[in-house]
């Protein structure tokens, strides 16, 4: 049988690989750890720890720029690095749309929830397949079927007015 020392190593370790966490997180969890399975090998009941992660929602661990990165992003609801994109992860781990992230720790809406070098590399991709032709193609036609829904909105409007003029009588 393993020893409560060997079993702390084996969940500490565990956890610590899927997980960045600093020096001070590390010993952290590693004295929770401990004095949970002593308090399981004693035979006492163990009391959740609530307060820790209400902390750590008020006070994201990292700023802004240290979270978006030429090469990689990191969740700054988890500390968890190393991704492209935050779209997937927001919505699996943590039940965020782009949107509700962005709000809780206050980016603005134009930065990219991507590393920059992964949005260069989609945009070259797209430049090398043609598909800034396809876009600006895509934006001419929008933006003239905007200004002719524009210009059919008060003829319709107009001929209610007389329709309506003319049921009065």
């Amino acid at each position: 049988m393993k020893t409560i020392l060997e079993l702390v190593t084996e969940i500490v370790s565990a956890h610590a690989s899927n997980t960045t966490m600093t020096t001070e997180q590390l010993v952290q969890e590693l004295q929770t750890v401990h004095s949970a399975l002593k308090s399981l090998e004693s035979g006492q009941a163990i009391e959740p720890a609530a307060e820790t992660p209400a902390e750590e929602a008020k006070a994201p661990a990292l700023t802004i720029k240290q979270a978006f990165r030429k090469d990689e992003v990191i969740c700054m609801v988890c500390g968890k690095g190393g991704f492209k994109t935050l779209k997937k992860h927001l919505a699996t781990a943590h039940q965020l749309t782009p949107g509700q992230y962005r709000k809780q720790f206050g980016i603005k809406s134009s930065q990219k929830l991507a590393a920059k070098s992964f949005s260069e590399s989609r945009r070259k991709a797209a430049e090398e397949r043609g598909m800034t032709d396809v876009l600006a193609k895509a934006r001419e036609t929008r933006m003239a079927n905007l200004k002719a829904a524009k210009q059919a909105k008060p003829a319709k409007t107009a001929k209610g007015g007389k329709g309506a003029a003319k049921a009065k009588k």
